[in-house]
This record gives structure tokens, sequence and C-alpha cells, in this order.
């Protein structure tokens, strides 16, 4: 570090150098009229500190790599917010990067993140097998992918999944559907599918995989969604039909196309979403959502890059009632 500018601002604040630097490296140590106390003088000489020459010296950063599989997705999207957040409290900054096609890619680039000594690297790509993760020499942190030894944060997919059949069945539902754009057992959200099925197992349901729903704002999906709406509503006419869709973005397709064709909303078609992301409140029918506590999840994974240890974090499924059903 910048050993003038330290220098200056431990005179200037009344402190030791070594309470400089901890307020830099672990200003947890520190009370708070300290930090304000240092904040204040930092201010005053316009002090920037120089994190290349941090990384030198410490060998360590406050950099923390992120992989996503993309960022279209309005989980995705508030998950990085909310990252963004919590990591604010520690000094954090982040790099992002979204999925290679290629496991040699994905490596590549995890040893570019590692290149930048970063804290750990949060990840939801799928690329990876458990056993190439555990290889990995930085402290990984997955949020719903498939579990190994490493740090896991995951939701409790089966009960929301059971929640969500439940809650369609509590309203008078007759048909119950289940819609997804794929899926792989070994994945953490295999399991809403099961828990849905389980909870509907004694009443006429069907669940529907279509991979062209991946990218909810193409034109292939749009065109997906409404021959599905076709379809359902022919084959069950005069039924009211419940639907779960795997995520919200989804879910809020299928309100729209129920819009365009003149589907009742609640009435003749209930519509469940999964995480309760912002996309299920800025519908224009709100929509009921599994809420997956994503604030929740951001903020375990920010605290176990300060203590890391592998294990997994199950977080609690709650159904969040609004406009898409009684």
């Amino acid at each position: 570090m910048d050993k003038i500018g330290i220098k200056a601002i431990a005179e200037k604040s009344g402190v030791s150098l070594a309470t400089v630097s901890r307020y830099f490296n672990k200003p947890d140590l520190l009370s708070q009229k300290t930090k304000d106390k240092i904040q204040t003088v930092i201010q005053d000489l316009n002090y920037s500190q120089d994190n290349v020459a941090r990384i030198l010296v410490t060998g360590k950063s406050n950099l923390v790599g992120v992989i996503f599989p993309q960022l279209h997705l309005s989980f995705y999207t508030e998950l990085l917010n909310q990252l963004i957040r919590y990591g604010e409290e520690k000094d954090y900054s982040f790099i992002v990067y979204t999925s290679r096609d290629t496991k040699e890619e994905e490596l590549a680039m995890i040893d570019l993140l590692k290149s930048y000594r970063v804290k750990g690297i949060i990840l939801l790509s799928h690329i990876l097998d458990s056993d190439e993760i555990e290889k990995l020499d930085v402290p990984i942190i997955s949020i719903e992918r498939a579990g190994g030894d490493f740090c896991q944060i995951n939701n409790d997919n089966y009960t929301g999944g059971k929640l969500a059949g439940e809650k369609l069945m509590a309203d008078g539902c007759e048909v119950l559907v289940h819609i997804n754009n794929g899926y792989y057992e070994e994945w953490p959200s295999f399991k809403r599918i099961v828990g849905f099925e389980f909870s509907v197992r004694d009443k006429p349901h069907e669940t529907i995989i279509r991979e062209e729903l991946t990218d909810p704002y193409s034109e292939v999906a749009s065109t997906t969604m409404s021959i599905i709406l076709d379809e359902l509503l022919e084959k069950y006419p005069n039924k009211k039909i419940g639907v779960f869709c795997s995520n919200d973005d989804i879910a809020n397709m299928l309100q729209r196309d129920c819009i365009r064709k003149g589907v009742n909303l609640p009435e003749n078609l209930e519509i469940i979403g999964y995480d309760n992301s912002p996309v299920s409140d800025y519908a224009i029918y709100p929509i009921t959502s599994i809420d997956q506590n994503i604030p929740l999840m951001a903020e375990i994974a920010i605290n176990s890059l300060e203590t890391y240890i592998p294990h997994e974090n199950v977080v609690a499924a709650k159904l969040i009632e609004k406009d898409t059903t009684l």
C-alpha cells in the first residue's frame, strides 16, 4: 500500500499505522467511531488507495468473482443487485462473467479470476461437475447448482414446488400444469418438479418441458408459449387450469399471452411463478410466486467469503400470494 498515504492518514487521525491498515483490510475489528474518524481524514486528504499495490503487499484483494449462466433472467439480475448491496458493506468489488460454452473455456475464465487474487468465486454456472469444482484452488460458493465438497446455497425447491401445487388445488384448479424450460435431475431446481408432481399426484396433471423458453425475451420463446397456451385451452375446455412455472419470467410470458387471448385471470386460469423476483411485482397483474429469499442467499454468500466452510445452506421457500391466484 501507499506507505506515505497511510502514514499521513494515521498522523491526522491520531491513530497508529496498524489501525489504518486494519481500516483497509479488516474494518470489522474497528469501532464505528474509529472508522468514521479515519474516513473523514481520507476524504480531507483526497486519498485514493492503490488496490494493485495492496494485492502485491498482502497477497489478498477485495475482489470477488461471480459467474452466471446468463443475466437475462430476473433471478440472476436481482441476485447480482443483492450481492453488490451486501458486498459494499465489506468494501468488496465484483468481477462478473457469464458462463462459457465448454469446460476448457470455463476453467480458463476461473484461472483469470484467480490471477486477480479474488477472495472467492460465487458460481451459478452448471458447466463444471462437482468433482471438477472441488479441485479448484479457490473458495467456491455455489448457488442453486449441484452439490459437492464446497460451500452451497440452495433453496428448498421441493417444498417450493409442493406449496405451488397445494395452493392451486386449494383454489379449485381442476387441471394442474408445470411449465419448465429444461432440467437435469442432479440440479437442485429439479426438486421443484418432484415437489409439485407429488402434491398433485391425485389430480389430472402434466409437466411441459420446452427448451425454447430458456430466453423468455426471445421471439421463439414467445411463439412457443402461445402454442402451449392454445394447446392447454383446447385440451381442457371449461376446466379451471392451474399453472406452476419454473421461474417468474416464464410466468410473466404466460400472463401476457393470457391477456392477449382474453383468458380471465385468476378465475379461469391461475399462475404461480418461482423466485419472487422484481418481474413478479411489476407484471400487469402481480404474479403469485415462490419466494427464494434472494437477499438472504446473497447475504449468506458474502458472509461465507470471510468464514469459508464447505457445507450446504438450505434457504426456506415461501409462497407469496399476489393477483394471479385467488
